[in-house]
């Protein structure tokens, strides 16, 4: 999607001020950072439980306190979710909230039995971590057989009648399978996949498998390549893009309502919350960008504060920088994810791994 630039300002003025506006649409739980897998590419370096996490009464006042400050999904994550006994539980209590529980999980654990219960507990969907085929999604797992027990975890949910997705991340490993996985995720029973790339932070912070500048032009060809497939195209989430041609396209579901990119999320829709009751913008952000404590102010005093969550709330087209600072899509765009500006540049309002600047250079608009 790219704005007419007769129009641009005038569009500029009409969205960015009701894009600033804080409206908690979303919220993701860490659980735990509990986990059978010990994954090259985790960001949160996950293994076993961090110590005092949040106890399940602290969980069920958090969905309370979501859906009184307008929450309407909310995700379960870790870690892996299945290791904290009381998920059920949690599920139905945000049931209960009328808000839509999700599950991320890596299906490590993830049986027909454990289906059922899920079902049973009106889980809206259930998304399993697929990061290439099998011997590549091994590799990254660190548990032989993480593959295969995926792959039965998604037939598990399927035969339960819960709506099924994949996210796989994308890196050195998983782009050159990407196409051959569509296959395989299709038939195992997925109805949707969605693909983000791989971050240096947490136990990736200096991984080789993070892609590099110079595998932006190969990832677009694949995406575009990707997004024509008649079943299971998938779709890229907010750390991958931005601003392309056809980057509705790239960014929506096969059958949804069209979705561009129009900035980063975090701290304006959606929080993350780690599993000792820190809130941030977004959980793959770091220590730095902690907001406050849920165990020493309530949920709704960090997000009403509006002092807070400064790096989007007071955000201005005056803070980007290197290529960003001179996009002409750059006010609106805030320079991609912040996530993925903070690690790959430590700071928000830059990123050299943009779609749209490849899209550029094919173009012959920008100095290669």
């Amino acid at each position: 999607m790219t704005l007419p630039r007769a129009d641009y300002g005038s569009e500029l003025e009409r969205l960015l001020p009701m894009l600033l506006t804080p409206q908690l649409l979303s919220v993701e739980l860490e659980l735990t950072t509990a986990c059978p897998c010990r994954c090259v590419t985790c960001g949160s370096n996950c293994g076993r439980a961090a110590d005092d996490e949040l106890t399940t009464r602290e969980l069920c006042g958090l969905l309370e306190e979501s859906k009184a400050l307008g929450c309407r999904r909310l995700t379960f994550l870790g870690g892996e979710p299945l290791c904290r006994p009381d998920l059920i539980t949690l599920i139905r209590h945000a049931k209960d909230c009328n808000m839509l529980p999700e599950v991320v999980t890596s299906g490590i654990g993830l049986t027909e039995e454990v289906a059922r219960k899920l079902h049973a507990a009106e889980v809206t969907a259930v998304t399993v971590s697929v990061d290439g085929l099998e011997s590549s999604h091994d590799a990254q797992r660190g548990v032989k057989g993480a593959f295969r027990q995926a792959l039965a975890a998604i037939g598990a949910l399927e035969q339960a009648h819960i709506p099924v997705g994949v996210t796989t991340q994308v890196n050195q490993l998983s782009l050159p399978e990407l196409e051959a996985m569509g296959y395989v995720l299709l038939n195992a029973g997925a109805i949707g996949w969605q693909l983000q790339a791989t971050l240096p932070i947490g136990r990736a912070a200096d991984s080789p498998l993070v892609l590099s500048e110079s595998d932006m032009p190969i990832l677009l060809v694949v995406l575009r390549r990707l997004a024509q497939r008649h079943k299971l195209a998938p779709y890229v989430t907010d750390n991958i893009g931005w601003w392309t041609c056809d980057d509705a396209k790239l960014r929506s579901t096969r059958g949804g309502l069209p979705r561009c990119w129009l900035g980063c999320s975090a701290g304006l829709r959606h929080v993350g919350i780690t599993s000792t009751g820190d809130v941030k913008g977004c959980l793959a952000l770091g220590n730095g960008f902690v907001e406050g404590n849920v165990r020493l102010e309530s949920l709704g005093q960090i997000w009403q504060d509006v002092a807070r969550f400064a790096y989007n709330r007071k955000y201005t087209p005056v803070s980007l920088s290197g290529p960003c600072a001179g996009c002409a899509n750059g006010p609106l765009c805030g320079g991609g994810c912040i996530a993925a500006s903070v690690a790959h540049h430590g700071q928000p309002g830059i990123n050299t791994r943009c779609l749209f600047l490849c899209e550029q250079r094919e173009e012959g608009t920008l100095a290669r």
